[in-house]
């Protein structure tokens, strides 16, 4: 997007978008259609889309000998400059500041007009990366993935466990690091994500927990006022589930000897649900599972979505502040936890982040 296209709300709008390939050459693009980024504690992946013109005449090339030179690509494509794999930086902001918003690689270049990009963040290398078959009896959650990430993996990011985690006995049969967090997430209901570590741009760091234990977290907290900083077109809806919904919920294991070891949480009333764990996870872990399961399944909340400017800076695995000055009764204000977040950037919405609100902390 061009940044002198609209002014939003007084204030111009910047974008810069670097795409660096294997030579360790960047080029910069300072215009760009549109940008698509989304981001969710419920998906292992997120991803950008970012939307060029085709008739791009000059970019500005990065590399050891000098910076910001400025290269025609008149006549060519871009296609001959960008390829799969090639690592993506995108930040945008208003009036000459720039938030680094994401950081992955380009996974599909579209053939067609417009010309489409897009990008998957550091899941993309978890994909590729060698495949592992294995047997873990114990089944100790950071046993299994210090064994399955890589090693320089582990070295250039940060690993953040909410718990010291059981799942069981576990066997893994060639499967690439991505596809065993894949599985964690269908079996035993842990989720995974990345997102930036503290104090550094390019360190990532990978979140792995329930959504119970997002509870006990120190959030990064964001205040929104639904007279002050939120857009127009949010549609949000308050859930009353921890008064109204009477949910018993038992997680099951079987023992090697074939006994059925049970957790159990909640009342019994207009819901019974039983789900099945992996084999061999001992009675207290099970009673933990269980107890967190159904703390994140009956809980007041938020549906729905929140649409705002580019700042504050909310990302998933943050927490709100709402504000509804329109309820007296104040039923609706509280700390909430954000679930995702999905940013637009295009001449119509200036720069706009939509955030999936959740449960009440």
């Amino acid at each position: 997007m061009d940044t002198n296209i609209k002014n939003h709300l007084y204030h111009n709008i910047n974008i810069k978008i670097l795409i660096v390939g294997n030579d360790d050459q960047g080029l910069h693009f300072s215009r760009c259609t549109s940008v698509q980024i989304e981001k969710s504690v419920q998906n292992l992946t997120s991803t950008a889309k970012i939307e060029l013109p085709r008739e791009f005449r000059n970019v500005l090339k990065e590399s050891d000998n000098q910076l910001n030179k400025t290269i025609s690509i008149e006549g060519k494509s871009i296609l001959d400059f960008i390829r799969k794999g090639d690592r993506v930086e995108i930040r945008f902001g208003y009036d000459g500041e720039y938030n680094l918003e994401f950081v992955g690689y380009i996974t599909k270049i579209s053939a067609d007009t417009p010309l489409i990009i897009e990008c998957e963040d550091e899941m993309y290398q978890l994909k590729k990366a060698k495949r592992y078959s294995g047997y873990f009896k114990s089944g100790n959650l950071k046993e299994i993935l210090q064994a399955v990430l890589p090693e320089n993996f582990q070295k250039r990011h940060d690993l953040e466990y909410d718990a010291d985690y059981n799942v069981g006995k576990w066997k893994i049969e060639n499967a690439t690091p991505y596809e065993v967090l894949q599985q964690l997430k269908e079996k035993t209901f842990i989720r995974s994500w990345f997102s930036r570590a503290e104090g550094s741009e390019y360190t990532k760091q990978l979140n792995i927990g329930m959504t119970a234990d997002f509870f006990t977290r120190d959030l990064k907290t964001h205040k929104l006022n639904f007279s002050q900083n939120i857009r127009r077109g949010s549609d949000i809806k308050f859930i009353n589930d921890k008064n109204d919904t009477k949910l018993f919920l038992t997680v099951k294991s079987k023992q090697n000897n074939g006994k059925i070891l049970e957790g159990t949480a909640g009342e019994k009333g207009e819901i019974e649900e039983s789900v099945e764990m992996p084999p061999n996870i001992d009675k207290a872990t099970l009673q933990d599972m269980a107890k967190k399961l159904h703390k994140g399944r009956v809980t007041n909340r938020l549906e729905g979505s929140i649409n705002t400017w580019c700042y504050p800076i909310v990302e998933p695995g943050d927490a709100v502040d709402i504000v509804r000055p329109f309820y007296p009764d104040k039923h609706q204000d509280g700390r909430y936890f954000v679930e995702g977040v999905t940013i637009n950037v295009n001449a119509s919405d200036g720069i706009k982040r939509n955030v999936k609100i959740s449960y009440i902390l």
